[in-house]
């Protein structure tokens, strides 16, 4: 693998922050892709001084066209295809300019280098060092003469042309050069290797489907082929990255694209304001004085229309992130649990209620060959005390049979505590070619103990819920527990030992659909008029001393916390919801049962950090108190467990992936003490 060496300035730019920090780096289609759809994330990571690097696969040019949609002067305007191109990549610098500096205007600088195939990108370097955005300049507009990025990953066209924008530092002569698919994937490869990232953003390799043809099997899926293509392009060269080089070990994260149209808005209206702000930069139309020919000045297609497009008032997760990542072993001593460089590792504390950690080490003895591990890891304890581990493992390629998606298991040895090797599990549509698309619809698995093992359920292909049982006699065939949900399952054992799950309808109109137990290990019933609102986020689900359960979820718009309760054990649902906190926050939440009766709640708030409430489980009302903890910026979603002492342990993923924690005290109220704030754990190393 050549590295990128042979640029036209002296060296690739490198962000100007502390050696021990390793930049962010985004893998995208189009310019507006990482604002549109890996925001908040990234604007927090970015103000907390985390470098940057955004790859652009395409010039996404389209019609060739810069102007408004309903401008009459589109009737009558040449294309210009480079012109457009270069008014969307400087839409982008000063999008980034504006988040760093305040000043859209603030210096770039611009230079050329060349990759592979003899191509030759550009890449532009905030002054300040902060930002890199590397353009690849793809072609895919009408320009493209029918060929596409899906095509080049399918292989359907063995290359793809490239385009000079108008003004860009790339020499003239390279106007055209053609990529490959090996190409692509090689230079991503190599920006990989030159950053070493500790964080990787890449879109939806699996988009949602919106509409079969019963008679021709034809499906139409709810996002931009090109998110699609590039995210695949993504994954093949991070595994490409992480087989050549075992040290650096990325956490990964993959961003639903148009398919957040169909979810309830995740974003509080201050959230998204502060995305539609900066998407108005890009667009061109953010009431600055355009200094250039009005077609440079930004976007100007989108202009300042971006809430209209209805898939920029969330950010979802394509591997919707856990909140059980976090466990105390039978010993005593916690483990974490994540996916760095593709595959499952752990963190162990070296003694029960200490402050020192070993790892991250090789969760178990995963299987040899190709594929990736999902990031996201959804951990139990059974019964008997011992943790099982629930991952996906997920392989790609030009041809469908090389799309492949596994659950996978591990469990502790019964005798020593240790984790033995994967079991692979299937998934509910076996290996042919023609289940492709019902493989790459399954959602992410939820896992919960049962009064003899454990259960896995994951959102199918028919958007309802397939399931596996595994018993002291191994694992049951899968079952289809039907219904029609969307990503967001949440399950919760009983204290009779039954269980109960809970997930978001695709009907607006039905809320949340129930399934539930009446009897442990019995048949699930299902209940489609519970008449809960659908949530915007995954649900916490807890059962009170008199055997009610209690919701706990986020408000669509709001990002504000609701609480609903059954009206008695097992029952009907009071709609009327309690308010937990009017501050907006974002994701799903973490918790933590205490002797007191009562459960520790954490959650991920607005202003960039976590937040805790005690919440009584006697079915007293809700409190509204809320300590504020600090922890963020943060990757994926917060965790939180007892130690052996009975103290609260809450637990993220840094900025650097790094294992991070805070311990509460209950004789200090759960506030957090000066002195014993939140700890870094060692960094990810070579296995």
């Amino acid at each position: 693998m050549r590295l990128l060496k042979r640029f036209t300035t002296p060296s690739l730019p490198q962000p100007r922050q502390p050696a021990t920090a390793a930049p962010h780096l985004q893998i995208c289609a189009h310019t507006d892709d990482d604002l549109y759809f890996m925001t908040p994330d990234l604007l927090e990571s970015l103000q907390s001084g985390v470098g940057m690097v955004s790859v652009y696969l395409t010039t996404g040019e389209a019609d060739g066209i810069n102007l408004p949609t309903d401008d009459p002067g589109r009737k009558t305007a040449v294309p210009d295809f480079a012109g457009y191109t270069a008014a969307r990549q400087h839409g982008i610098r000063a999008a980034y300019a504006a988040m760093v500096t305040g000043n859209r205007r603030a210096d770039w600088q611009r230079s050329a280098m060349k990759v592979h195939d003899g191509v030759t990108a550009e890449i532009s370097t905030l002054d300040d060092g902060r930002v890199t955005l590397i353009f690849l300049n793809l072609r895919t507009g009408l320009g493209a003469n029918g060929a596409s990025i899906m095509g080049l990953w399918r292989k359907l066209n063995p290359r793809l042309d490239t385009l000079r924008p108008t003004d860009s530092p790339i020499p003239a002569k390279s106007d055209g050069r053609p990529f490959t698919r090996d190409g692509v994937i090689d230079t991503l490869t190599d920006i990989l290797q030159t950053y070493a990232p500790s964080v990787v953003r890449v879109m939806n390799p699996d988009p949602e489907r919106t509409g079969i043809d019963k008679a021709t099997g034809h499906i139409t899926y709810a996002d931009n082929s090109d998110h699609t293509a590039a995210a695949c392009f993504a994954l093949a060269a991070l595994e490409a990255y992480e087989r050549t080089n075992p040290v650096c070990k990325p956490a990964v994260e993959s961003y639903i694209g148009y398919c957040n149209k169909l979810r309830p808005n995740n974003l509080s209206a201050q959230q998204a304001a502060r995305k539609f702000s900066y998407l108005a930069v890009y667009g061109g139309e953010d009431g600055h004085e355009c200094r250039e020919a009005p077609g440079m000045c930004g976007d100007r297609v989108l202009g300042d229309r971006s809430y209209n497009r209805f898939y920029g008032q969330s950010t979802s997760y394509r591997w919707q992130p856990s909140t059980s990542w976090l466990q105390q072993r039978s010993d005593g001593r916690l483990t974490a649990f994540a996916v760095l460089g593709g595959r499952p590792v752990m963190w162990t504390q070296d003694r029960p209620g200490g402050e020192t950690w070993s790892g991250p080490e090789a969760l178990g003895q995963w299987p040899r060959g190709e594929g990736r591990c999902l990031d996201r890891l959804d951990a139990v304890r059974d019964a008997g005390g011992r943790i099982h581990v629930i991952a996906v493992r997920a392989t790609l390629g030009a041809a469908p049979e090389a799309h492949q998606r596994d659950l996978m298991h591990v469990v502790q040895d019964a005798v020593t505590g240790e984790f033995g090797a994967w079991t692979d599990l299937k998934s509910p549509y076996g290996t042919s070619a023609e289940h492709e698309p019902r493989r790459r619809a399954l959602g992410m698995p939820v896992v919960a103990a049962t009064d003899k093992g454990i259960q896995v359920v994951i959102r199918n292909f028919g958007t309802g819920l397939s399931s596996r049982v595994y018993t002291p006699s191994g694992w049951e065939p899968w079952g289809d527990l039907q219904g029609g949900a969307l990503e967001g399952a949440a399950a919760v054992t009983r204290g009779d030992g039954a269980v109960e799950v809970y997930a978001t309808s695709r009907m607006i109109g039905m809320g949340m659909l129930r399934w539930y137990q009446q009897t442990p290990s019995g048949p699930f019933q299902r209940d489609y008029g519970t008449q809960l609102a659908r949530p915007a986020a995954p649900v916490t689900l807890l059962e009170q001393s008199d055997g009610r359960l209690m919701m706990i979820s986020r408000q669509p718009g709001t990002g504000w916390l609701l609480v609903n309760r059954q009206r008695e054990a097992g029952g009907t649902w009071d709609t009327q919801p309690e308010i937990a906190d009017t501050n907006p926050g974002f994701g799903p939440l973490a918790h933590v049962l205490l002797p007191t009766g009562e459960a520790a709640v954490v959650q991920r708030t607005d202003d960039n950090g976590l937040s805790l409430s005690l919440q009584p489980l006697d079915g007293s009302p809700v409190r509204q108190r809320w300590i504020p903890l600090g922890g963020g910026p943060l990757v994926h979603a917060p965790s939180a467990v007892l130690d052996a002492e009975g103290r609260v342990v809450v637990a993220v993923l840094d900025t650097q992936a790094r294992l991070t924690t805070l311990t509460l005290d209950p004789a200090d109220g759960f506030e957090p003490q000066a002195a014993s704030g939140w700890s870094v754990h060692p960094a990810p190393t070579a296995s």
